[in-house]
């Protein structure tokens, strides 16, 4: 009798640690399969693989549908980047241009004349609310695109400041309504084929048809930021010592250490 209770406890000590390993083997798939999932999900967030999330109000902060959409469209809280919409009008010559039309040159050296006074007038309004990294308006022509401008500040906080200021304003008479954007980066959001001339949508295409701004005129604009309002360049530069402390600690900390055994060699 006693043989037999030991082994049926032997057996049964056998079935209960393998019934154990099993519980762990499955939570350790479980585990192997939630992160094979969310790596996925992170690699093809914002992609045309992406079936949940609208790849084109990912990248360019608009979408041609609209709130029919069938996909999200994941408005960001907070944001480096404030867009308003529509808020600059093309002239009639430049919209025949984009379409392809010939327009004379003289009536094209207007619209140029236009848009610079337009872009000079935001981008010193802009300015007062932070420091500025970028500034863009769309050339497109399509209903979502239309007029967009963009302003990207080095500081979320200072993008706040500039929407809570602008929001309710008015400018050319209509209204503005401005909106954080998800776009931080204009070079996967800008038509690469309209930088090249070979753009074959025109200017209904659904990525960014940005307007030209010369070098030198946008080097002069923010030269002007940077005499208007000197505290952003000091305040930049004390954020990147921050940032490098730390590097800088640890190389001294290295040198000192070389340095120490040297001498007690």
């Amino acid at each position: 009798f006693f043989f037999f209770s030991s082994r049926r406890r032997h057996t049964r000590c056998r079935e209960v640690s393998w019934a154990r390993r099993c519980v762990q083997e499955t939570d350790q798939r479980r585990v192997h399969g939630d992160i094979a999932m969310a790596e996925k999900l992170a690699r093809i967030f914002g992609t045309e693989e992406d079936k949940v999330n609208c790849p084109f109000y990912y990248k360019i902060g608009a979408c041609r549908h609209g709130d029919r959409c069938t996909r999200l469209h994941n408005k960001p809280l907070l944001s480096q980047t404030i867009i308003i919409p529509h808020m600059y009008e093309n002239p009639p010559a430049a919209v025949a241009f984009s379409e392809g039309t010939k327009v004379p040159e003289e009536a094209l050296k207007e619209a140029v004349r236009h848009f610079e006074d337009f872009y000079e007038e935001v981008f010193i309004e802009m300015c007062k609310y932070g420091e500025l990294e970028e500034m863009s308006v769309c050339d497109n022509v399509g209903d979502h695109l239309m007029g967009n401008v963009y302003a990207k500040y080095y500081r979320e906080e200072d993008a706040k400041s500039a929407l809570t200021a602008l929001n309710g304003r008015y400018y050319a008479g209509r209204i503005i309504h401005c909106e954080y954007s998800p776009v931080t980066d204009f070079h996967v959001a800008r038509c690469r084929q309209y930088d090249d001339g070979t753009c074959t949508r025109g200017g209904y295409c659904n990525y960014m048809h940005l307007k030209h701004v010369s070098r030198t005129f946008k080097k002069s604009l923010f030269r002007q930021m940077y005499d208007d309002f000197p505290e952003y360049r000091r305040r930049r530069g004390q954020q990147v010592l921050i940032q490098l402390a730390p590097v800088l600690l640890t190389e001294v900390q290295q040198i000192y250490n070389s340095n120490f055994h040297c001498q007690s060699f």
